[in-house]
């Protein structure tokens, strides 16, 4: 719901926050003429309460997927000026959510990220060949209830306000937003985000100076993954981290980069994408309140995070997590305890994306 080149002085020019992440269109994906993708039917401005269909997911074009087993948002519309709302059903079995008994919060993000791609494509007038680089997102759980796998995939509905950011020309440069999120039809979730929209040759441009992951000399650094238990996790295949250890008073560890995995590089990527460096910081912030704490790291749940992508997070180099710890604090609105992690991912002394997260022990 990722960035060197140094990409932060090429990208300042055209916003004053901090970039990326990067979602670039799989491979397979046909260039457009530059027309809007078409959608639902226009709806009368101020209807929030518009009825969207869950029969069937979007064309997976439109939400940057290469999978039609990782689209998830099924119907959109526009509801006034800077106003949307999205619909997506959530899978009770799912890859990315193992056999949790919430929907997994990494699978909100990628809900998340999917609506905001979607309003770009089909309501804002975006190729479908233009790059979109997160400089920021936050997602807030609200209420954890809601969340809980019941007999049925359940459905979400995600009211998205957008503000636009557009060129002299009138081409849309980027956009901030702010949604809400429920889950058959009970509050859920708050997010907000900022991006950035490049064109296929600006991207392309601003990206030639690195290795290409199919060039013979690329080398990907590999590294041995975290026992899944000491991290929150069931699947092997689900552990982005390796094992935490103490540091100088923080917990640390090396990011855990598998190319091949179906949910996390659906299609290839010149980079680490922002959905594994926040997901790889939900498993070392799991690990190191579990350890802190004397917590079962089954029994921990992401309340929030926020995440600042400053800098591209290059797969031929070694992403170094460090994270901090800070003490129990009582969450008013979702009547349980939180603890407090900050988590840098780091590349040769840079700090690439700075993530703050809030810890719970909910189930």
């Amino acid at each position: 719901m990722t960035i060197p080149m140094s990409a932060s002085a090429s990208l300042s020019a055209l916003a004053p926050l901090s970039p990326p992440t990067p979602l670039p269109v799989p491979a397979s994906t046909p260039v457009p003429a530059p027309t809007p993708a078409t959608g639902t039917a226009p709806v009368p401005p101020g209807n929030d309460h518009v009825e969207l269909s869950y029969d069937a997911t979007v064309p997976r074009a439109l939400v940057h997927r290469a999978s039609i087993a990782e689209v998830f948002v099924t119907d959109s519309a526009k509801t006034g000026e800077d106003t949307f709302v999205v619909a997506a059903q959530l899978p009770r079995g799912h890859l990315i959510g193992e056999n949790s008994p919430l929907y997994d919060f990494s699978l909100m993000v990628e809900v998340v990220r999917q609506a905001g791609v979607l309003i770009a494509h089909r309501h804002l007038e975006v190729r479908l060949d233009s790059a979109f680089i997160f400089r920021d997102l936050t997602l807030r759980t609200t209420a954890f209830e809601p969340l809980r796998i019941g007999r049925r995939p359940a459905s979400a509905r995600i009211t998205v306000s957008v503000r636009t950011r557009r060129n002299k020309a009138g081409r849309l440069q980027g956009f901030s937003f702010l949604g809400d999120i429920e889950v058959d039809g009970r509050s859920a979730m708050k997010g907000e985000g900022g991006l950035l929209i490049l064109s296929k040759a600006a991207y392309q441009a601003m990206r030639s100076r690195r290795l290409s992951p199919e060039h013979p000399g690329f080398l990907l650094p590999r590294f041995t993954a975290a026992e899944p238990s000491h991290v929150g996790r069931r699947d092997a295949r689900n552990v982005f981290i390796t094992e935490p250890v103490a540091d100088a008073g923080q917990f640390a560890c090396q990011l855990v980069v598998d190319t091949s995995h179906p949910h996390v590089f659906d299609h290839p990527l010149d980079h680490v994408p922002g959905h594994l460096q926040m997901e790889a910081a939900r498993q070392l912030a799991v690990a190191a309140v579990a350890r802190l704490h004397a917590l079962d790291p089954y029994s921990l749940s992401v309340a929030s995070i926020a995440t600042d992508f400053t800098d591209y997070a290059e797969l031929d180099r070694i992403t170094r997590l460090r994270a901090t710890v800070d003490g129990f604090r009582w969450d008013e609105e979702l009547g349980t305890f939180t603890t407090p992690v900050v988590v840098e991912a780091v590349q040769e002394d840079t700090i690439t994306t700075a993530m703050r997260l809030e810890v719970s022990q909910w189930v």
